[in-house]
């Protein structure tokens, strides 16, 4: 009875340490630090409005043509999806096929960059004049020009360090976020390069409390999800965490932009409407 008394005073006084530093980690999200809203948003609290894959009312979604008319609408930011072709090159691309863009029965992932180059995007089916681009090719024409989101469809982590090498060669390290669902894919980026931003998409109302869960060193630097899955407890915990500027939406055209800005949210993935009132003939999109 003794010896029993005994054991379960030492484990008392072994897990009493323990679960004190799980729950400090809970509530204070483990060790390290990290610094606020890198973006370059000025003045600070204006809206930053990211162009959803281009301006696709008048070109192909992803071509170098939705993202140059993205320009001259004067967007400060694009937002595009990256995959890689056979050849291994990172080419701008949504979909795992090529049915509904190029209109063929292939996965993108076995045509070689030579090989696109003999199939024009589609646009509501028709056949254009626009090609799928390489990403060198629109950093080439277009790294000065814009803050960059790039929704990765991929989540090796060789495709991690080949694209913070491109990152690094075109000096655009505080202009440029890499996007993610995969939490492997983001907190191996934060690890091996922790000057590289980083956004976890899919962090919508109701996951709140997994942000203590992660530790400082590899926190994203944003939180990236649709506006339909933001309601007023987590505008809340935003404000309340010092991440409203840190929170990056989604699914946001002429219906609710108004009502997102109205929120307080200032990272806006825009489907663009030319026609809407809301965004009106103005040549300038960011206010």
């Amino acid at each position: 009875m003794k010896h029993n008394r005994t054991v379960r005073i030492l484990l008392f006084a072994i897990a009493t340490p323990v679960v004190f530093l799980v729950v400090a980690f809970f509530f204070l999200g483990g060790p390290g630090s990290r610094e606020g809203n890198p973006l370059p948003v000025n003045p600070a609290g204006s809206t930053l409005n990211f162009a959803h894959r281009g301006i696709t009312v008048r070109y192909p979604e992803n071509s170098q043509e939705s993202l140059g008319e993205a320009k001259r609408l004067g967007f400060r930011a694009v937002e595009f999806d990256l995959r890689k072709s056979a050849d291994g090159e990172f080419i701008l691309f949504h979909d795992s096929d090529c049915r509904r863009m190029l209109g063929l029965n292939e996965p993108i992932k076995k045509i070689p960059v030579t090989g696109l180059k003999y199939y024009p995007l589609l646009m509501n089916g028709k056949k254009t004049s626009c090609f799928v681009p390489t990403l060198t090719d629109v950093f080439d024409r277009y790294s000065h020009d814009f803050i960059f989101y790039l929704d990765m469809k991929l989540s090796g982590f060789r495709d991690a360090d080949q694209i913070v090498e491109i990152i690094h060669r075109y000096g655009i390290e505080s202009t440029c976020v890499v996007a993610s669902a995969d939490l492997l894919f983001v907190f191996y980026i934060k690890y091996r390069h922790p000057g590289i931003l980083t956004a976890l998409e899919g962090y919508n109302a109701g996951k709140e409390w997994t942000y203590n869960l992660i530790p400082e060193d590899l926190k994203p630097d944003f939180l990236s999800g649709f506006l339909s899955r933001v309601d007023e407890n987590h505008i809340r915990w935003l404000k309340r965490k010092e991440l409203l500027s840190n929170r990056i939406v989604y699914g946001v055209d002429s219906s609710n932009y108004l009502s997102a800005r109205e929120m307080g949210l200032q990272n806006l993935i825009l489907d663009y409407d030319t026609v809407s009132q809301v965004f009106g003939k103005s040549k300038r999109i960011n206010h």
